[in-house]
């Protein structure tokens, strides 16, 4: 028996395994054939063969630094042949950088003994799609790298909006012409990643609905969905700039048909709901989705289209410092006596209650020595954030930290707040950050995990912030001695240390570098105009948009021609020199998050939430070579509080036995990216 790759050339494979995943819906739900296909493309999808015959398959996805296994199916004939056990170490083998695997399976299928023996653990369990809900056990096997992340896949939901057909596909006791793309939603696997929404315009379009028996089933089953609360916008100036811009940009004149108010109510309220996805099976209304992105910021995407995009959508809504930009959002201290305004922030559905929350705020501001105390707001004076922490006993105290978590940048908020928080760590020497908000906020919390932060005994929430570069054993000692005093269990470290494991203790442990792990380093060349758009470096180029300080994560475009390049990996950034400004220094260290290259159209619609870059930026660089460019998305940056001038770049390449190029992408060694982090980090 053979595992191989399945190529997408291999039609007679793929229509194999299609086939078999389709006969094996009733356990495994709809996966529709594109998700095949595009796995097959990516190299995720495995096919057990034997003697030219299929006997089982599995399909999976790289969501940041695990493995997803979506589906793992064996032929009925072969069942006793341990198949499964051969794909699920086939996957491991491909992937053992990876921190392990992890799965959802329903709890009624009795599978325990089945995945118990395939090396997976139990855990938690989740409440499971469709009226019954039935529960979902989350399984995880382990690479045996150190898992510093108290949830095994990030928090973050993509939140769509459906319209009828959608509604109707999925709760309709009627037959339905092309229903069973739509049935690809209400997959287990999506639990905890995809949150179907309702909106008024659905409500009234059931309530009106004909048909009396079915117009009652859809009514009961509307009570299983959140209805958003709607912004108060003028709804009549947004029909008609869609229409507008309808006509402007695509040359259709709206409305076509009876039914195109209807649709275009579901844009407008989407936006109104600060909800970025529309799920239709309605071709008409999906080819008006550049217009409503244009306009309301809401992509219109099919069933298909948004199960093959999950984790680009999880990512885009979670994280948007794009949208920041240009928002005019003011940091301004909270002075005594704002307690009403604060309000706001009460978190009711934690249990809060109105009076605790206020006597918690008056004895912030009867003590302004001891807390630092601000607050976001935008344009409007609306406050959009608040905080309040303390330098003390070597730690950084948050006893409050609150987003609105009713606006649509609420989650990008509390991520970037997380980080700025991290940075006056850094720049004070301390290597405690301790959250310990009473009730902390479910947008915090996501937050607060995707960031690595872990439980302490005292209910408060603890992340390391070690300014250090060394090896993993020197990095276990301090940290083991710092764990002991926390009262934190923390996993040694593995030595040495694959890239994606040693990238995700960079991440936790920011801005700890780690100089015997299986990380790749490239000296990444940046002109001196995107040096500061992206970092604020050399300050004062430009006039920059303040927002961008509060970035965490960005895009950078570059040439098609790959230079060795792959996530996930260091970048050192070197400023060039033009006709503005000479820098010729390096300056700066990230992390590599991604690298994609595509279209430029496509990535500019991939990366746009990222902001900075302009649709006209990104095509000027694919123009450059046939319509193609390479984004590298990267995050938690770090700037050198010394530069490192390219002649001192030479020289330490000498040393280290490397002729640097700073003309494109060039990968160093681990000696020569020590000696520069090193030199970067002399004080001034």
């Amino acid at each position: 028996m053979d595992i191989e790759a399945v190529d997408a050339a291999d039609e007679g494979l793929l229509a194999a395994v299609i086939d078999l995943g389709d006969r094996n819906r009733k356990t495994l739900g709809f996966l529709p054939h594109a998700v095949f296909r595009q796995a097959a493309a990516t190299g995720t999808l495995l096919a057990a063969v034997e003697d030219q015959q299929l006997v089982g398959y599995a399909l999976y996805g790289l969501p940041g630094d695990r493995v997803r296994l979506t589906h793992l199916c064996v032929d009925d004939s072969y069942r006793a042949q341990r198949v499964s056990d051969k794909l699920v170490k086939a996957i491991s083998e491909r992937h053992a950088d990876r921190l392990g695997i992890m799965l959802k399976c329903r709890k009624n299928y009795g599978l325990e003994k089945m995945w118990t023996r395939l090396g997976f653990q139990m855990r938690t369990e989740v409440a499971g799609r469709g009226e019954s809900r039935e529960p979902l056990v989350v399984w995880w096997r382990s690479h045996g790298h150190p898992d510093l992340f108290t949830d095994i896949e990030s928090p973050a939901l993509v939140t769509a909006a459906m319209d009828c057909n959608i509604f109707a596909d999925l709760h309709s006791s009627l037959p339905r012409n092309g229903a069973q793309e739509t049935k690809a939603l209400a997959a287990n696997w999506l639990v905890d990643l995809l949150r179907l929404v309702v909106l008024p315009q659905l409500v009234t379009e059931i309530h009106n609905g004909g048909h009396a028996a079915e117009r009652k089933a859809q009514i009961h089953a509307l009570m299983g969905y959140q209805q958003p609360e709607l912004e108060p916008i003028d709804q009549d100036q947004m029909l008609r700039k869609l229409i507008e811009a309808a006509w402007d940009d695509l040359g259709i004149e709206l409305p076509r048909t009876p039914n195109d108010r209807a649709d275009l109510s579901y844009v407008i309220q989407a936006h109104a709901a600060g909800v970025q996805l529309l799920v239709t099976r309605d071709e008409g209304l999906i080819a008006l989705s550049p217009v409503a992105e244009k306009v309301c910021g809401v992509r219109i995407l099919g069933p298909t289209d948004s199960v093959l995009a999950i984790d680009e959508l999880t990512r885009a809504q979670a994280y948007q410092p794009g949208s920041l930009l240009g928002t005019a959002l003011t940091t301004t201290a909270v002075t005594a006596g704002q307690e009403q305004q604060q309000l706001v922030f009460l978190n009711k559905p934690g249990g809060e209650k109105q009076k605790a929350f206020k006597k918690r705020l008056r004895d912030f501001a009867a003590r302004p020595g001891q807390w630092i105390r601000q607050q976001i707001t935008d344009q409007d004076g609306r406050l959009l954030a608040t905080y309040c922490h303390e330098n003390r006993d070597g730690e950084l105290h948050v006893p409050l930290l609150r987003v609105d978590e009713q606006h649509p940048l609420g989650a990008t908020l509390a991520r970037q707040l997380l980080f700025l928080l991290r940075q006056r760590c850094r720049a004070e020497g301390v290597e405690v950050l301790r959250l310990s908000d009473p009730h902390p906020q479910r947008a915090v919390l996501a937050a607060a995990e995707e960031d690595a932060f872990r439980p302490a005994g005292d209910a408060s929430l603890v992340a390391l912030v070690l300014d250090r570069i060394t090896d993993s054993r020197a990095l276990d000692d301090h940290v083991a001695a710092l764990a002991g005093r926390l009262g934190l269990t923390l996993p040694a470290l593995t030595t040495p240390l694959p890239a994606a494991a040693a990238s995700a203790v960079e991440h936790a442990w920011w801005p700890v570098k780690i100089t015997d792990a299986e990380l790749p380093t490239f000296l990444v060349p940046v002109r001196p105009r995107w040096s500061y758009e992206l970092f604020g470096y050399p300050e004062g180029l430009l006039s920059r948009d303040h927002n961008l300080g509060l970035s965490r994560e960005h895009v950078y475009y570059r040439a098609p021609l790959p230079r060795g390049e792959s996530a996930p990996a260091r970048i050192l950034w070197y400023a060039s020199s033009d006709d503005t400004m000479g820098v010729s220094a390096v300056f700066a260290c990230s992390r590599l998050e991604q690298c994609v290259t595509d279209d430029g159209e496509r990535l500019y619609r991939q990366f746009k939430h990222l902001g900075v870059y302009r649709r006209k930026d990104v095509l000027e660089v694919s123009g450059r070579y046939a319509g193609k460019a390479m984004a590298l998305r990267f995050s938690d940056t770090a700037l050198f509080p010394s530069t490192v001038p390219l002649r001192r770049l030479v020289e330490l390449g000498t040393r280290y036995g490397q002729k640097v190029n700073v003309q494109s992408v060039y990968k160093i060694s681990p000696d020569l990216f020590r000696a520069l982090y090193e030199e970067g980090h002399q004080p001034r």
